[in-house]
């Protein structure tokens, strides 16, 4: 059995040998780079740290990191980062601001350095922020900041896809199926997490409560962004793509980010319009992304299409695994949730990472629907061997 064909059988619960992996297949399951420096030295692995992404500095996983830790997931990036940067410029050297920990990045990057020291860049009406000793990009500004009606986003133009990211997806594509691992693809698509920096955080949530009409316009147009962006990757490379993910963080550590009739209103038909696009145009699977609690949500996102579910945040409120698998196990598979990021992962020791990772695997595995990794990104903080024995327990525990 290779990885794709694994990954596939997690998803469709036919017999497997062990539950599949990942670290690296997504940009929300991958690490950030002074974590990835620190686990290469106590590795003795040798290589250049490949920055994937400038926003958050996540790394390309190496090849040898991706055997040890036995990974099935392997992601396809666009031409283009989350902060507009582009990827295939080569490469220069560079060294991140917190801790001087040196790094390749694309020679595209060239932020501005303001008088304090910290980090600036522009993008397609955004203005992004990093602070002289910072990890990660903030923005600062957004296009759609100052938007109050219906014209005001109809107004504003989203790019679809270009000729050069369309010849882009079709070559990586090409080259990355090739690898017999499960290809999930990037459209830097969503709901809430792209409406939310569009319009400013802040003026979105108001927006929710106050602007509906505002918020359903926003909606709308992302969707036919997205939809058309799929109909391209199903032209160019169709075949040599398993899924596409999608953010749209609903939840907080303590419960939903709104209302559950809210997110019925304004949020689940424009996942319910994308998913029955995905299905009728192309074989992809579709990766739901939403980060904390969002136990509240989950039978409507079902009842949408979801099917596939990231980053299942453990140590967040009503999102116990044993919860999870008993009442949803049959109708959704949980991609991530092999860990707590916030309480175990960082600051527990080894032995309690391993113990908190088998109790996961071992309620998520049943009957499959199962992909291991860790809820989100690993964190600088984090301390090497506290990755290898996430990782390790879950070759150790993941068998069937």
């Amino acid at each position: 059995m290779n990885s794709r064909e694994r990954v596939l059988a997690a998803i469709e619960r036919r017999d497997l040998d062990r539950v599949p992996i990942d670290l690296g297949g997504t940009a929300v399951t991958t690490i950030l780079a002074e974590a990835y420096d620190k686990l290469l030295k106590k590795l003795g692995i040798h290589k250049p740290i490949r920055i994937a992404d400038t926003q958050q500095f996540f790394v390309h996983v190496d090849d040898e990191i991706a055997e040890l830790f036995q990974t099935d997931v392997v992601p396809l990036y666009g031409l283009r980062d989350f902060d507009g940067v582009r990827r295939d410029k080569g490469w220069k050297d560079w060294k991140t601001p917190h801790d001087g920990t040196p790094v390749k990045v694309s020679a595209d990057f060239r932020p501005e350095i303001l008088e304090d020291g910290s980090y600036q860049w522009e993008v397609g009406g955004y203005v992004y922020r990093m602070p002289s000793d910072g990890y990660f990009f903030d923005y600062v500004k957004s296009p759609l900041e100052d938007a109050e009606t219906v014209a005001d986003i109809e107004a504003f133009h989203i790019p679809v896809m270009d000729d050069e990211e369309k010849d882009w997806f079709g070559k990586e594509a090409a080259r990355l199926g090739d690898s017999h691992k499960f290809v999930v693809a990037d459209i830097v698509g969503g709901w809430t997490d792209i409406a939310g920096p569009l319009m400013g955080n802040a003026n979105f949530y108001m927006a929710m409560a106050a602007n509906k009409s505002l918020v359903h316009a926003l909606m709308a147009k992302l969707n036919d962004v997205w939809k058309q962006r799929v109909d391209i990757l199903a032209e160019v490379a169709g075949n040599s793509i398993d899924a596409i993910i999608m953010y749209s963080d609903l939840g907080a550590e303590k419960g939903g980010l709104y209302a559950t009739a809210t997110v019925k209103e304004l949020v689940i038909p424009y996942i319910r319009d994308f998913y029955d696009h995905v299905h009728k145009v192309s074989d992809f699977y579709v990766l739901f992304h939403s980060c904390g609690s969002i136990y509240q949500y989950i039978p409507d996102l079902i009842d949408a299409g979801v099917d596939l579910l990231n980053p299942v945040q453990v140590g967040a409120a009503n999102m116990d695994p044993e919860k999870l698998q008993r009442e949803f196990g049959k109708h959704i598979v949980f991609w991530g949730g092999a860990v707590d990021p916030q309480h175990v992962l960082y600051p527990g020791s080894p032995a309690d990472v391993e113990a908190y990772a088998k109790r996961c695997t071992e309620a998520f595995k049943q009957d499959g629907g199962f992909v291991f990794s860790q809820p989100h990104n690993i964190q600088p903080g984090v301390p090497p061997e506290n990755v290898i024995a996430l990782y390790q327990a879950g070759i150790t525990y993941g068998q069937y």
